[in-house]
């Protein structure tokens, strides 16, 4: 689902294209998605749509018909899915030769293919591995079934690379993702102008953009980027002094902390979802507020 694009790629793309560098079949790895690019993140990927989907279908499952033209020639393969139950069972049927990964990014309980208990027991018992980005989606994958671990699942962090030494940090805080509610973006806008207007020296910067409406507050010293590349948010990380990430909504993991402490930012966040598992150093905000957070930057 998501763009595989240098500008705007989100969690899922990163990891893919990190992985598939890093891997021993890398020489032989494809990447399918669903929008054809000018400028994917590398050059193994695919793009499936060249005209919009036809109206009697479904998106995922023309998408799903297409790859099928595809790869119907590829035999005893190994298919990785990510994030799309749905897909994988198209795979499990079209595909029962081959080695078939299932990777959760989000909570399995909102994904279409996996929010019954039926539906994960049949992935449960036909996948050859379900590959989870932390322990509380793979907490919520078992919930309602008999058993709460298998060997054919488990939980791989996505990672970062980590700099050899410290950089020289500027008075600088960030935040970081969709500029919404769930995001706690308005959390750290009413906290971030209390800051700027008592400690004259330091700045801000948001990373993001949404494709709902937000609104914006403006000060001299904050600045909104839009969406840049990870490359140009992890070199803003390295000037950082602190990342803040007020997430309202569970996080399945939470990527941004991750890449934060690898740039040895000081990392405020909330205890959401996953975020709990990204960061041993972190402060962790105690009530996930306006003024928790503004004490805690102020700190």
């Amino acid at each position: 689902k998501e763009t595989y694009n240098t500008k705007i790629a989100g969690a899922v793309s990163i990891l893919v294209s990190q992985l598939s560098k890093l891997s021993f079949f890398k020489k032989k790895i494809k990447i399918f998605g669903s929008v054809s690019l000018t400028d994917p993140i590398t050059k193994n990927y695919y793009g499936i749509f060249k005209k919009k989907p036809f109206y009697f279908f479904s998106r995922t499952n023309y998408y799903l018909h297409l790859l099928n033209k595809i790869i119907k020639n590829e035999h005893k393969t190994i298919n990785e899915i990510h994030n799309r139950p749905q897909a994988a069972k198209f795979f499990l049927k079209k595909k029962p030769l081959c080695r078939n990964i299932l990777y959760f990014h989000n909570s399995p309980k909102e994904l279409r293919g996996s929010k019954s208990t039926n539906e994960r027991l049949f992935l449960l018992n036909n996948l050859d591995k379900i590959i989870f980005v932390s322990e509380w989606c793979k907490r919520i994958f078992f919930e309602g079934l008999k058993i709460k671990n298998s060997n054919n699942t488990q939980v791989v962090y996505p990672g970062s690379d980590c700099l050899k030494k410290l950089p020289k940090k500027e008075n600088l805080i960030v935040f970081a993702g969709k500029l919404n509610y769930a995001k706690g973006y308005y959390i750290f806008l009413d906290a971030i102008l209390k800051i700027l207007n008592k400690h004259k020296n330091w700045r801000a910067k948001v990373i993001g953009d949404d494709p709902r409406p937000y609104h914006k507050k403006y000060h001299k010293n904050l600045e909104y980027t839009g969406w840049i590349t990870h490359k140009q948010t992890l070199n803003i990380f390295s000037k950082a002094a602190i990342v803040t990430i007020p997430s309202i909504w569970e996080e399945p993991l939470g990527r941004t902390s991750i890449e934060a402490s690898s740039r040895g930012c000081a990392t405020i966040l909330s205890k959401s979802g996953g975020l709990v598992e990204t960061n041993n150093n972190g402060i962790f905000l105690k009530n996930n507020s306006k003024n928790e957070l503004f004490k805690n930057i102020d700190e």
